[in-house]
Order: structure tokens, then C-alpha cells, then sequence
């Protein structure tokens, strides 16, 4: 896994996201708490603003695919650098509005990141040989729940030390240090293939989304399980956007316990991304089934077991099952997909898994006073449990990325 640093531009891009993620990691904890403070409404307006945006990435992997991807990294972390430097000037101004400004600057972000995270799936192969890329996406993805993880217990204590200025301020100053070092990057990476600049593609761009969609629908094992899939990200949505009300109305505990239980997940997720390479020496469909399996039935204990300190085990496990199987299946589709349609099928993927998204973290913020908060942690284990059955009777064997006879695009 560290031999990939040895490539120059995916040692500066690791480090600039290293920083970045840390910084975004303690903004949202901050944010998120002192949201759940004014109102459990505008808790659901904040997972929106988080995930709305993210329903573009689909035209993203479109611009993607049509322009240089390197660029539009560089460009999105400098816009999303100057949203949180206007908002810190905005909240200078008028303090009280911080709720308000902290959604907007989230919203920002997840505009971003809807370009920036198609971009990524096109530029990560272009830096390290074919030989490092699954250590490149393992390293990568433990970097980012690595510094989730730290940045969530770090963000619940900055609430009451450092305070909310501050924490805007690193958050900027980590945006930027992205933008240098992606900038840096491009000089290391190889080129990207030409594109077809005289194609019927650009003179209509958004003609391509058929190409990603062809792709996904090679995948006849995932256009299967794709009402589960949509339920379980529809209840863990809706669980996750819930969990400083939960720490807070149910539990009874601060946002320094919120910090640490939320930095929990990231953690088990770092653990089981750091443990990708050696579970990927067994049948991926069984290892990915038995941790949906797994991760149900903790969430089903975390449901259940009222005490900060019990939560804060059950979210390990259940990150440790969720990262390795994440890092696994990336890697899967990267080296199965074309470059030339990587883009904008990864977007369409991305926005495909996150639909009902936004109707989660909207209904979660009000329904606080309808339905007691557990209805969503239960509904977790259930729709896990499920998705974990049913992958195991459908998924192809041997679907493990070494040929691309399951899911190469049929002419």
C-alpha cells in the first residue's frame, strides 16, 4: 500500500486531500451539531444542501469525460476554498446566521464534489502503474475515513474550545493546500487519451449519458439489487443525518461524545479499507455478502444499546464491514471500465446509489416528532441484512476484476 507513494502525482494529490478531508471532516461535525441546536428542520435542510448537489455528478462524469479531468479537480477545490472564505467573511458580519451559512458553504461543497469525485475515478489509474492501483484506492480510502475519523473527534471538541471562526478558517486553509498540491500533480500525471473533439458528443454532451448507462446495465446483477441498494442508502441517510440528535435528545451525551461515535464509523471504515488487499484473496461476492450481513446486525445492537461508549464498538464493526467492501468493488470497476466512458458512467453510478438520498434526510428532519429516532437505526439492520442475502444469490462468482467478460459493454 505505501509503495504506491512512491509515484510523485498521487503522492501530492494523497497529501492534498490528506489535509482537505481533515479540514471538511471538522467543519461538517462543527456544523452539524450547531444545526441540530437550532432546529431538527434545518438539520433535514442541511442533509439536502450535503446531497442534492451530488445528484449532478452524473453530468460531472459527462464534463468529465469531455474535458480534463485534472483541471476540473483543481478548479472545484478552488471554488469550494473561495465558499468557505465568503463565508467566513458573511459570519464575521452576522454571527447569528452561522446555521445558514454552514448549509450553504455545505452546499457548495457537495457541488464539488460531484465533479471532483468522477474526476478522481479518471485521474487515480493515470498516477501509479496497474500494479499499485488496488494499494493506490486502499491507501486512499484509508486516508479519507482515516482523517474522518480523527477530524470528527477533534471537530466535537472544537465546538467548545477553538470555536466556530477558527474552525471555518482551517477549513479554507485546507482547500487551498488541496488546490497547490493538485496543481502540482498535473505536472506527474500521464496524459489523458485525446478527446474526440470533432465527435457528435460535444456538440451534445449530454448524449454520453447513454454510453454510462449501457455500461451499468451490463451489470444485470446490480440493475437487480438496485431497489435494495436505494433502500439501504434511503435508511442509512436517514440514520446518519440523525446521529447528533440522536448523541444529543436520546442519549443524553455532547458533542464531544457526538465526535467521537461519528469518528467511530470513519475509523472501522479506515480499518477494513487498510484490510482490502488481503479480504480480496477470497470469493468477493460471499465477502461482500457476509458484511452486509454483519453490518446489519450491529446496527441492529447499536439500535438497541442506550450507552455512548457500546455505540461507539458497533460503529467500528460496522465501518470496518462498510470500508473494506467499498474499497474492494472501486477497484473492481475501475480497471472493468473503459477510460473513455469512466467519467460519466462513475457519475451516473453516484447518482444512481444516491437517489433517495435527499428524501431520507429530509423526512429524517421531521420526523423526529412523528416516529421515535430507533425506527431509523432499525430499519438499518433490516435493509443491511437484506442487501446482504440477496447479493449473495445474485451476484456472479468470480466476479473479482481479472476478466472482463461479466461486465464488458455488449456491442
Amino acid at each position: 500500500m505505501i509503495a504506491s507513494l512512491r509515484a510523485t502525482g498521487f503522492r501530492w494529490l494523497w497529501l492534498g486531500q490528506l489535509l482537505s478531508q481533515f479540514g471538511n471532516a471538522v467543519f461538517l461535525i462543527m456544523g452539524f451539531w450547531i444545526i441540530q441546536l437550532k432546529s431538527p428542520f434545518l438539520l433535514g435542510i442541511a442533509g439536502l444542501a450535503m446531497v442534492i448537489p451530488q445528484l449532478l455528478a452524473v453530468i460531472g462524469g459527462a464534463v468529465v469525460d469531455q474535458f480534463d479531468a485534472k483541471r476540473i479537480m483543481l478548479w472545484t477545490d478552488l471554488l469550494r476554498g473561495i465558499a468557505v472564505g465568503l463565508g467566513l467573511l458573511v459570519l464575521a458580519l452576522d454571527p447569528p446566521a452561522s446555521p445558514y451559512i454552514i448549509i450553504g458553504v455545505i452546499g457548495v461543497n457537495a457541488f464539488g464534489t460531484a465533479f471532483f469525485g468522477p474526476a478522481e475515478a479518471v485521474v487515480l489509474p493515470l498516477l501509479v502503474p496497474d500494479k499499485d492501483l488496488s494499494a493506490a484506492n486502499g491507501l486512499y480510502s484509508l486516508t479519507s475515513q482515516m482523517t474522518s475519523a480523527i477530524g470528527a473527534g477533534i471537530g466535537g471538541a472544537a465546538i467548545a474550545t477553538v470555536g466556530i471562526f477558527a474552525v471555518f478558517g482551517f477549513d479554507l486553509v485546507s482547500f487551498w493546500f488541496s488546490a497547490i498540491a493538485i496543481f502540482i500533480m498535473m505536472r506527474f500525471s500521464r496524459p489523458l487519451e485525446p478527446k474526440p473533439e470533432t465527435s457528435a458528443e460535444i456538440k451534445r454532451p449530454f448524449a454520453g449519458f447513454k454510453e454510462g448507462w449501457k455500461m451499468i446495465t451490463t451489470m444485470r446483477w446490480f440493475v437487480i439489487l438496485l431497489p435494495l441498494i436505494l433502500l439501504t442508502n434511503f435508511t442509512f441517510a436517514g440514520g446518519l443525518i440523525l446521529l447528533p440528535y440522536w448523541i444529543h435528545h436520546d442519549l443524553h451525551s455532547t458533542a464531544f461524545w457526538y465526535g467521537l461515535t461519528d469518528g467511530a464509523w470513519s475509523l472501522g471504515m479506515m480499518i477494513g479499507s487498510l484490510n482490502a488487499g488481503w479480504l480480496g484473496r477470497f470469493s468477493l461476492e460471499k465477502t461482500i455478502s457476509v458484511s452486509g450481513i454483519l453490518q446489519g446486525s450491529v446496527m441492529a445492537a447499536f439500535a438497541f444499546t442506550h450507552a455512548p461508549w457500546a455505540d461507539i464498538l458497533w460503529l467500528l464493526v460496522g465501518g470496518i464491514c462498510n470500508g473494506a467492501t467499498n474499497a474492494l468493488i472501486f477497484t473492481m470497476l475501475q480497471r472493468l471500465i473503459p477510460e473513455a466512458i469512466r467519467g460519466r458512467t462513475f457519475g451516473m453510478l453516484i447518482t444512481i446509489v444516491t437517489a433517495a438520498t435527499p428524501l431520507a434526510v429530509f423526512l429524517a428532519g421531521i420526523s423526529v416528532n412523528i416516529i421515535p429516532t430507533i425506527s431509523w437505526y432499525v430499519a438499518m439492520a433490516i435493509s443491511d441484512v437484506a442487501f446482504g442475502l440477496s447479493l449473495w444469490r445474485i451476484m456472479p462468482r468470480h466476479l473479482d476484476g481479472s476478466s472482463g467478460t461479466v461486465l464488458a459493454p455488449e456491442s
